[in-house]
């Protein structure tokens, strides 16, 4: 089994560039934003499990690598693994891809916490959800 999830996939729209001509950061962010709500249900992080428990889902630390631009029309998609969990965090990468060739567009990695809504405080990653997350792991 692959470690790795195709989490989004779509276009770059032109009212998602800038003035010089590519894609606008707050688009990369949005688009890794989109394919991390799709891993976190791939993970296990499903809207009944968080519903039931008051929980949310919230990146508290992303970096992201840009290395290629993206254009208007440019298909795209992002595949998504799994590269590290502790006790409270959980870290996944996310890596943006041209859809013609593959070629690398961006990365971001975002370390995620699951958070109780009416504390706001990060809980403890269930042990059975943590068991559930090693298969996505990075090699």
């Amino acid at each position: 089994m692959s470690n790795k999830v195709k989490t989004y996939r779509g276009a770059v729209q032109s009212w998602e560039c800038d003035s010089n001509g590519h894609m606008n950061v707050m688009y990369y962010v949005n688009k890794f934003e989109l394919g991390g709500r799709n891993m976190g249900e791939e993970l296990g992080l499903s809207l009944t499990l968080l519903k039931t428990n008051n929980w949310g889902v919230a990146v508290v630390k992303q970096e992201i690598n840009y290395v290629h631009e993206a254009f208007e029309d440019d298909l795209i998609y992002i595949e998504s693994s799994l590269i590290h969990t502790s006790n409270k965090t959980f870290v996944i990468l996310h890596e943006m891809k041209r859809v013609d060739n593959d070629e690398h567009i961006a990365t971001m990695e975002a370390t995620t916490v699951i958070l109780d809504k009416g504390t706001r405080k990060a809980v403890p990653i269930p042990e059975e959800l943590k068991k559930g997350m090693e298969a996505f792991k990075a090699s």
